[in-house]
């Protein structure tokens, strides 16, 4: 609110100073105007990222595979009670932020879409942690909860995406990765499976 109202202050009097033909104070007041809004697209929105100026971690490889007895071992999670540990390698490592991981059987969720329709979700895990970092990779690992399976939807795969939130920021997103909706639903059979991304690096994150 503050930095707003002395955006506002600068524009008034960069104005006067034009309708008086003042140009050197008119681009004195310029100056600052063009930091602060240069700032607020940089650190509040979603342009730098759409331009290419600001890159997302991208998810290079992913594996699902059931719940162990040192995957609880010194941490402490949101949840007691998992269903399953989606493993996944990073290109960059997630800076400090809230991390959650979705799955839905629908292309190119939002955020918005995912947290407001409980029909869209299939999975989601608020526990997602950083393992180690390999040979400039960051590897990570989150512990998920299944949602009740749709009987009444036909899908392969479970397309699933990684949020990143952030106070006063706006809701960034990695690539969209897929996991097979049959080895999800099979854990039981302690089936291991490699799965691919299928998106492309440059995705478009939503609010």
């Amino acid at each position: 609110m503050i930095v707003i109202v002395l955006l506002l202050m600068l524009i008034i009097a960069f104005l006067g100073c034009l309708v008086r033909k003042d140009l050197r104070h008119s681009m004195i007041f310029a100056f600052p105007i063009i930091i602060i809004i240069g700032m607020y697209l940089w650190l509040f929105t979603l342009l730098p990222v759409q331009w290419g100026l600001k890159r997302m971690p991208f998810v290079e490889q992913t594996r699902i595979r059931e719940i162990s007895a040192s995957d609880y071992s010194n941490i402490n999670y949101r949840h007691l009670k998992h269903d399953g540990v989606i493993e996944f390698i990073t290109d960059k490592k997630f800076d400090d932020c809230e991390i959650i991981l979705g799955g839905s059987y629908k292309r190119n969720f939002s955020y918005n879409d995912f947290m407001t329709n409980d029909s869209l979700a299939m999975l989601i895990s608020y526990d997602v942690v950083f393992v180690k970092e390999m040979n400039d990779k960051f590897s990570y690992k989150a512990l998920f909860i299944t949602k009740q399976p749709n009987k009444n939807i036909l899908c392969d795969s479970i397309y699933c995406k990684i949020f990143m939130i952030r106070m006063f920021a706006p809701i960034y997103e990695t690539n969209e990765f897929t996991i097979p909706y049959n080895k999800l639903f099979q854990m039981a059979n302690r089936v291991y499976n490699e799965v691919e991304p299928t998106a492309e690096r440059c995705s478009s994150p939503n609010h």
